[in-house]
């Protein structure tokens, strides 16, 4: 069947444009004079002023910014102003679109990569299908543009994985509504249902290893199965089960003050309110939607998550939160992380994650940061380690006294690396004890990232972390340690910390060494507030069991910890 651009379904264009990509841009004036004067702004790179219809261009080297051309969503704005009656721009889009296919369709034509990789062909599908209410009765080369789209992401061997293959799928449901293919459409949410089983496990864990991709999913995903909604396929149940068990994960990731931490490829932001109940209530510091119940969440995916409350006796903001990575390796958007810890307390981020830089994969900070080394892990000194090998979850306990998890990192020949981390509630403060089990003594190493901003000043067997308000203390228990603070300068990748898109911070790099005849580490992490935290005695044995008393203001609570589990007795 011969299909005229008459036939198009030019009903997906009102039904489908939505999403950040696709829906009317609250700055479209100044997206359009932008335009009218030449450049192209394709965020978050800078204004480009150059051939816009050169296919091959790569103006700043960088796969984002060739990606983004290759998708045509930058002419989102032309596609508005000639839907409301602008001729000037109905004509430029036509002629952009057309160019474009005189220079990429059949793909051997194509003088990029990024003309048909990943998901600039599901991403420029769909902003093609919107535009099909642009064309004229004789313009058959477009019908031919999006057979071509559809035929190309119907063939398996085109199609890849993780959130680059769901955005294929998307792409291909959405141009075969509006060639009105109701078996490639179909084919489109078969593929979107087998996809997703892999994406959300039954707990709501995503795969990716990056706790902003796991938000990215949770959007995409929903606006996903909206799309398959409006034509005419409603998602199944267990999809919408995994969904909001995501959501509920997410909530348990996010620190009190409403941000999300930084994990794998994740740029500094703040939680989604539109995605469920519970995390509205932290997007809005408490005041809308609804907490979760607990305070601790163990995904076997990859993440351990723990908090000493939802507000209920002190500020939101103000509460404590932990988040610890584990799991095995995966291949997508996350680091070299597994084992690490990141600490919130008293409104501040104090042991944070070195960040995210870029996508530009021989670039030497971001191998840097997406190393081991920089991140808050323990590490033997001079010693290989395997990365694609599992850390561990071996143990967990949960009570109202202590929150207790302990990994086992399998990574070394030699030795196990085992990680306990003990949240205690009552003195608010964090137990880390590191040790390698081995035949041999070997000197184990901490590394630790301080949040940027964080003054650090050294004292006897600890470091004191100055933020805006108040202070946290480390300090290292039992036998002697090394300690170090490297702090950021030009000549050097480490102790940066990438906040966003291309964008390092400067920090101070902690670490601690044991000495020569003990392979193990122990430390004690407190916020210095409302009152320090006072160490009236503390011993750890030889085995590693601790004996440690506390007191903060009026309190007191004695703590002994051994592998069979940790008591507190006081306050």
């Amino acid at each position: 069947m011969v299909v005229q651009p008459s036939d198009l379904d030019h009903g997906v264009a009102d039904r489908q444009a939505f999403g950040i990509s696709y829906a009317k841009p609250d700055n479209q004036v100044d997206q359009l004079e932008i335009y009218k004067g030449g450049g192209l702004r394709l965020p978050p790179h800078p204004v480009w002023h150059g051939d816009r219809t050169d296919w091959a261009a790569d103006p700043f080297g960088d796969r984002n910014w060739q990606f983004q051309h290759q998708t045509l969503r930058w002419l989102n704005p032309l596609r508005w102003a000639a839907c409301e009656g602008d001729e000037n721009a109905r004509n430029e889009w036509i002629k952009v679109v057309q160019h474009w296919a005189e220079r990429n369709v059949p793909a051997s034509r194509a003088s990029s990569i990024f003309s048909w990789k990943d998901m600039a062909d599901g991403n420029r599908a769909i902003q093609l299908s919107l535009g099909a209410q642009l064309v004229g009765s004789s313009d058959n080369w477009f019908v031919d543009l999006l057979k071509y789209h559809r035929d190309w992401l119907l063939d398996e061997s085109h199609i890849v994985g993780k959130n680059h293959g769901l955005h294929q799928h998307v792409g291909l449901l959405v141009v075969s509504a509006t060639l009105r293919d109701t078996g490639a459409l179909e084919t489109a949410v078969t593929r979107m249902r087998r996809q997703f089983m892999t994406t959300f496990d039954d707990q709501g864990c995503n795969d990716e290893g990056s706790t902003v991709y796991h938000q990215l999913n949770l959007l995409w995903w929903t606006q996903a199965w909206k799309r398959a909604e409006l034509e005419g396929h409603e998602p199944p149940e267990d999809i919408q089960k995994r969904l909001a068990s995501g959501a509920l994960a997410l909530a348990h990731m996010t620190l009190p003050n409403g941000q999300i931490p930084q994990i794998g490829d994740s740029s500094r932001s703040r939680v989604s309110s539109d995605i469920s109940g519970e995390t509205e209530f932290l997007s809005s510091g408490g005041i809308r939607g609804c907490k979760p119940s607990a305070t601790t969440l163990v995904l076997d995916g990859g993440y351990v998550m723990s908090r000493s409350g939802w507000g209920e006796s002190r500020p939101l903001d103000q509460e404590s939160h932990m988040l610890i990575r584990h799991g095995v390796h995966v291949n997508a958007h996350a680091h070299q992380d597994r084992g690490s810890l990141h600490i919130y307390a008293a409104g501040t981020r104090w042991l944070t994650d070195s960040g995210f830089h870029s996508y530009q994969k021989k670039d030497a900070t971001r191998t840097y940061l997406a190393s081991r080394e920089a991140h808050n892990v323990a590490l033997l000194k001079n010693t290989h380690h395997d990365a694609r090998l599992p850390v561990e979850l071996v143990s967990r306990s949960v009570t109202s006294s202590a929150h207790d998890f302990t990994l086992l990192d399998h990574g070394y020949p030699e030795a196990n690396v085992r990680r306990r981390v003990v949240y205690l509630p009552g003195p608010d403060c964090w137990i880390v004890s590191d040790s390698a089990e081995s035949n041999s003594k070997m000197p184990i190493v901490q590394h630790w990232q301080v949040e940027p901003g964080i003054k650090v000043r050294f004292r006897d067997r600890a470091f004191r972390l100055f933020g805006p308000k108040t202070s946290l203390t480390m300090t290292w228990l039992g036998s002697g340690a090394k300690l170090r603070a490297i702090e950021a300068a030009d000549e050097r990748v480490d102790a940066w910390v990438g906040v966003k898109w291309k964008t390092l911070k400067p920090g101070v790099r902690l670490t601690a060494e044991s000495n020569s005849s003990a392979s193990r580490l122990t430390t004690l992490i407190a916020p210095n507030a409302p009152q320090p935290l006072g160490i009236i005695d503390s011993r750890v044995t030889m085995t590693g069991d601790l004996a440690l008393d506390l007191s903060r203001g009026e309190s007191v609570w004695k703590i002994r910890s051994t592998r069979d589990g940790v008591s507190v007795d006081g306050a």
